[in-house]
């Protein structure tokens, strides 16, 4: 049962990381045993575990919810997710390799097509592998671990700004300057940049989060 409930509680959080189950979003129990073929059981202990880490919450009358984060809760998350996505962006320009540099250019190449197409989606994935493959490149596992454990609390919301007209563009330019910065090993340019990146995107956010209807 346990080994159930653990296959669940990984497919929901990557669920909420992806954005396939937004901010607000209810699950209902009998939905979820339905959809991966289990009893209730391991479905509310899976439910129950995603509570205690803060992924999901309960109202009354409502069961569980994906956690909608407060304006305050969603900059300072933001805000320690800039540090680390610039120590990465440092650490990359440092260590990079031709094939980690080509895994970057590739990333970077389908950020421009989904902006190009105006593919919010399509955008919003190319971003995640953005940022991924200058984490792979910067080569420190802790570091990852560290942004991977945050990234299951913001990345619901980090393709909200993505609706914001020119945003795509806009996102896509600020990929091709830290991308830059990495393959031209300035690492202290990168991490300055991916910084104010990641920073400008928090700060749209409470403003998109006021646009949130209650459920």
């Amino acid at each position: 049962m346990a080994r159930v409930a653990d296959q669940l509680i990984e497919t929901l959080r990557n669920d909420i990381r992806s954005g396939v189950l937004r901010p607000g979003d209810q699950l209902e129990e009998a939905a979820l045993a339905e959809r991966f073929g289990v009893s209730r059981t391991p479905v509310r202990e899976a439910v129950r575990s995603l509570v205690d880490s803060g992924l999901l919450e309960t109202k009354p009358r409502k069961g569980a919810l994906v956690r909608v984060l407060s304006a305050k809760e969603l900059i300072d998350l933001f805000e320690v997710a800039a540090e680390l996505e610039g120590m990465a962006c440092r650490l990359a320009a440092e260590r990079l390799t031709a094939d980690k540099a080509a895994a970057l250019e590739d990333a970077l190449h389908f950020c421009r097509t989904a902006a190009e197409a105006n593919d919010q989606d399509g955008y919003a994935k190319a971003n995640l592998a953005f940022h991924q493959a200058i984490h792979n490149a910067a080569g420190n596992n802790r570091l990852i671990e560290q942004i991977e454990q945050l990234a299951g609390h913001i990345n619901p919301y980090r393709a909200m700004p993505f609706q914001m007209r020119g945003r795509l563009q806009k996102s896509t330019e600020e990929h091709a300057s830290i991308a830059e910065a990495i393959l031209k090993n300035t690492g202290t340019q990168a991490d300055e940049l991916m910084r104010d990146h990641m920073m400008l995107q928090g700060q749209r956010l409470p403003m998109i989060l006021e646009a949130i209807e209650p459920r």
